[in-house]
């Protein structure tokens, strides 16, 4: 099956190009055609201004109103998402549903839109109106054009990072992964299905272009930038860091690895039910999935016993994606690995899942896809170890009063989030990802300083610099 992706220029669908495409094989070997971005496309998009002259009420009733949309299941936008993510992504039907319901909630979700703004920027007015801080007055302003570099294996990356670009009121230029064509395309679109000549649709641009092609139309559009935001593995990371602008902030969201720590549960089916979640969502493509378990204390083969049914629960109630051959053969290697190694391996129907129980020292293969190693430990510090900074992103932690006991220690070893177990996919608002605090970077804030008859705590007179220099009475601002 070959489906055709057109882009989106300044909030408007292009006629697909057909001498100017790239085709992509994605799951079953169904293709996709991907319009790639030519002279002529970069052009329009980069010679039209459209800033989002809006206050933040107008911006997140948009956005809401988007939401209503996508809430609504017979919204044929998102029966099509659904659909493609099925089809070409290889998501089972109840993965694929539950990203379109993602979508609609963080779209209206009205209280944490303005939650999220508030917490990174210390006020929702700040980028509407002139603020009295200290001896100032502030504003933000939105940086200008942001550049999302998107990545394919978190289809809500891309979402999230599109919202806060759209609450701090920056333009969008977003660059689709080939692996996940259909998200930025898909919201976008709906953004047009509301309301196409809303200054927020008409910010708004979605294309592609290959990596290991001619960059000169991508360094054109890189030049464009006044942000950029990218996600993805190493190389994706390091290709922005080189053809960005030098003068540009670039939000870096690369490869991260995230754990378990379980000690002593007294409820150990809650305890592996949080487990099994944190594994199975996004079958562990995501930072926060959790690919190794230190357990701390007795009942280790109680736990593994109620791990494995917790495990089988969620190949039921949220089946993994298909995988493909090498995917397959990655599993059966893994697990042959393992077993060769002496270490207890136990593993699901059809590759459902894997659970290795191993000694903490050693480290196989991860092939992903609910996969899991489990190491048996007797202390905290023989985890510290294994957290390291600027590589582990999520520690996930049950009993939650564990994770009191702890978070100073991960926090000095280098770990960025600490929930509790079952939760790693929900990013609370107030919270930092991946040690920022992420709006900061898509805003300028500009200071409007007070007046020389302006007096301070500090300073109980009036700042007049030259008569003070004649006469030599410096030290009277001196408190």
């Amino acid at each position: 099956m070959n489906k055709c992706i057109p882009m989106i220029i300044n909030g408007m669908i292009q006629d697909f190009d057909n001498y100017a495409y790239k085709e992509v094989k994605l799951n079953n070997d169904n293709r996709v055609k991907l319009s790639v971005i030519t002279e002529s496309s970069v052009s329009k998009m980069l010679n039209i201004k459209d800033r989002i002259n809006l206050n933040l009420n107008q911006i997140v009733n948009f956005l809401y109103t988007v939401g209503q949309r996508w809430k609504s299941e017979e919204y044929n936008r998102r029966r099509t998402y659904i659909r493609e993510l099925k089809t070409y992504l290889g998501y089972s039907d109840e993965m694929a549903r539950l990203e379109a319901n993602w979508i609609a909630m963080l779209l209206c979700s009205k209280s944490a839109l303005y939650d999220i703004v508030n917490y990174d920027l210390g006020s929702i007015h700040v980028l509407d109106e002139w603020l009295p801080r200290g001896d100032c007055y502030v504003k933000a302003q939105p940086k200008g054009v942001s550049v999302h570099l998107l990545a394919g294996n978190v289809p809500l990356s891309g979402v999230t990072s599109i919202l806060r670009a759209i609450l701090t009121k920056n333009e969008c230029i977003i660059k689709t992964s080939s692996s996940d064509p259909f998200t930025a395309n898909a919201l976008v679109s709906s953004f047009i299905d509301v309301n196409a000549d809303h200054p927020i649709t008409k910010s708004m641009s979605v294309m592609y272009w290959p990596h290991d092609e001619d960059m000169t139309l991508s360094q054109r559009i890189m030049n464009h930038a006044d942000v950029v935001i990218a996600w993805g593995g190493d190389e994706a990371i390091k290709w922005a860091v080189k053809y960005s602008p030098p003068h540009v902030d670039i939000l870096k969201f690369g490869p991260k690895k995230s754990l378990s720590i379980i000690e002593a549960p007294k409820d150990i089916e809650a305890a592996a039910m949080g487990v099994a979640h944190d594994i199975c969502f996004y079958d562990q493509q995501a930072c926060f999935s959790t690919q190794d378990v230190y357990y701390i204390g007795d009942n280790l083969p109680l736990f593994l016993n109620e791990l494995e049914k917790q495990l089988d629960r969620y190949a039921k109630i949220l089946p993994k994606g298909s995988n493909s051959f090498d995917e397959k053969a990655a599993f059966t290697l893994t697990e042959k690995e393992s077993l060769f190694a002496g270490y207890e391996v136990r593993k699901g129907d059809k590759q459902a899942w894997l659970i290795v129980v191993s000694p903490t020292n050693s480290f196989g293969n991860q092939p992903l896809s609910r996969s899991v190693y489990v190491h048996q430990v007797s202390d905290i510090k023989e985890i510290i170890p294994f957290v390291n900074k600027n590589r582990t992103q999520t520690v996930s932690i049950y009993p939650w009063e564990a994770s009191l006991k702890y978070r100073d220690k991960l926090a000095r070893s280098g770990v960025e989030r600490i929930v509790e177990s079952g939760m790693n996919n929900i990013f609370r608002v107030g919270g930092a990802h991946d040690s920022l605090s992420p709006l900061q970077y898509l805003v300028r804030f500009v200071s409007h300083e007070r007046p020389f008859n302006y007096t301070t705590k500090d300073v109980a007179v009036e700042i007049e610099q030259t008569r003070y220099l004649e006469e030599d009475k410096f030290l009277v601002f001196v408190p």
